[in-house]
């Protein structure tokens, strides 16, 4: 394992130093969100994805739009104490709140690029940014 931490890096956080990058943290929440999905039906329905579609760096904004009332940034989730990376206390996520995963492999192909797809996302993470847009 530790001998591929280069690879590891790559593919889970380019952002971040080799030296900040806790591979046994990166396993044991990668086996943490594993076995949510195999255990919880409710988890796994919210997250219709499957390994075969394309990547997604970016919200679909035909699915979801960003509250009126939402205080920050369009782009991030800074000042959100309820982000899902915080709520699942996601070891990519760095001491300024920015995700050192973003633009990688896992981001992209996994559930981190794809939130939110729909309301069941947002009512379990209770996320006070998105909304459903009524218009698409």
């Amino acid at each position: 394992m530790f001998i591929l931490a280069p690879l590891y890096k790559w593919a889970f956080a380019p952002r971040a130093s080799l030296r900040d990058l806790r591979i046994l943290s990166l396993w044991a929440h990668f086996y943490k969100v594993l076995w949510r999905s195999l255990s919880e039906p409710k988890y796994r329905a919210m997250y219709p994805s499957k390994i075969t579609d394309p990547p997604k760096l970016h919200t679909d904004l035909r699915f979801v739009r960003v509250k009126d009332s939402w205080q920050g940034a369009a782009d991030n989730c800074d000042i959100c104490k309820a982000s899902c990376c915080v709520q699942l206390n996601c070891p990519l996520l760095a001491e300024n709140g920015r995700c050192l995963g973003y633009d990688s492999l896992f981001f992209s192909y996994f559930y981190c690029g794809r939130y939110p797809e729909n309301q069941s996302q947002i009512d379990y993470y209770k996320c006070p940014k998105w909304e459903l847009n009524n218009e698409a």
